[in-house]
C-alpha cells in the first residue's frame, strides 16, 4: 500500500472523510475511514472486477494460496463449483483448467470505524460488533455530564471515545490499534463491503483515505488520487 500526500487528520477531519455505512456487519452499519490498496484496485479496474462480498466465494478463495497454481484435483467438489462461479478476475485457470491460482486479494481495509450515538451504552454495544475487524471509536453527539465516568469503559473495551461539542470534536479516549488474530472469510467480506462503499463514494467525491489511527486522536495518511 502506498501513502501519497500524507497529512494528519483531526477527529473532525476524520468524521468528514469517513464514508457513511462503509463498515458493515450484518444489519449494523457505521461510517468508516477506508484504506485502499492502489495495486489491487488498479488490477481490478483492468479486469472490470468490483467488490466481491459473496461469503461462499470468499471461503473458496481462501482455500488457495496467492499466486500459486493448485491442481484442481486437490480441491473438493464444492470448492471447485464455487471457483467456477467466482467473478472474473478472482482466479486464473490454466488452458486445460487442470490448475487454478488465486489473483484476488482484499482491495481495502477499514482504518477506523466511527459509531455515532446520542448515548454511550448503545453506542458501545454497536461498536463492539466491529471489534474483530477494525479500530473503533464512539462519537457521542450529546455530551455526557461526566465523561470520566465512561472513559474507563472505553479504555477497557479498547474503543475510542469522542464527544461532539459546539466548538468541534473532543477526544476523550483514543481508539486502540486493531490486533488481527486470524484471517477468516468474514474479515474479507467486511473489507469487500468497505471497498464497495468506497467505489460508490468515489464516483462523486475524489477522496481516497489511506489512513492509520495513531495515539492522540490524529490520523495519518490521506491520499488524493
Amino acid at each position: 500500500m502506498t501513502d501519497r500526500g500524507c497529512s494528519i487528520l483531526t477527529p473532525r477531519e476524520v468524521v468528514i472523510a469517513a464514508i457513511p455505512g462503509a463498515a458493515r456487519v450484518g444489519s449494523i452499519r457505521a461510517a468508516a475511514l477506508i484504506s485502499v490498496d492502489p495495486v489491487e484496485h488498479g488490477r481490478r479496474r483492468a479486469v472490470d472486477l468490483g467488490a466481491v462480498p459473496d461469503l461462499s466465494v470468499l471461503h473458496a478463495l481462501m482455500c488457495l494460496p496467492l499466486g500459486a497454481a493448485v491442481p484442481v484435483t486437490d480441491l473438493g467438489e464444492g470448492v471447485r463449483r464455487l471457483l467456477d462461479r467466482a467473478p472474473r478476475g478472482c482466479v486464473d485457470w490454466s488452458a486445460d483448467r487442470s490448475r487454478v491460482w488465486r489473483s484476488f486479494v482484499p482491495a481495502a481495509r477499514v482504518s477506523l470505524v466511527v459509531v455515532r450515538s446520542a448515548n454511550w451504552r448503545p453506542g458501545l454495544r454497536r461498536a463492539a460488533v466491529f471489534e474483530p475487524f477494525a479500530p473503533r471509536v464512539v462519537l457521542l453527539t450529546r455530551a455526557p455530564r461526566r465523561p470520566d465516568d465512561i472513559a474507563w469503559e472505553a479504555d477497557v473495551d479498547r474503543a475510542g471515545l469522542w464527544i461532539s461539542r459546539p466548538g468541534g470534536i473532543e477526544e476523550i479516549v483514543p481508539a486502540a490499534p486493531h490486533v488481527q488474530r486470524y484471517v477468516k472469510p468474514a474479515g474479507w467480506r467486511f473489507a469487500e463491503h468497505a471497498y464497495a462503499a468506497w467505489l460508490t463514494h468515489s464516483t462523486t467525491v475524489c477522496l481516497s483515505p489511506t489512513a492509520d489511527t495513531t495515539a492522540g486522536g490524529r490520523v495519518s495518511g490521506v491520499s488524493r488520487p
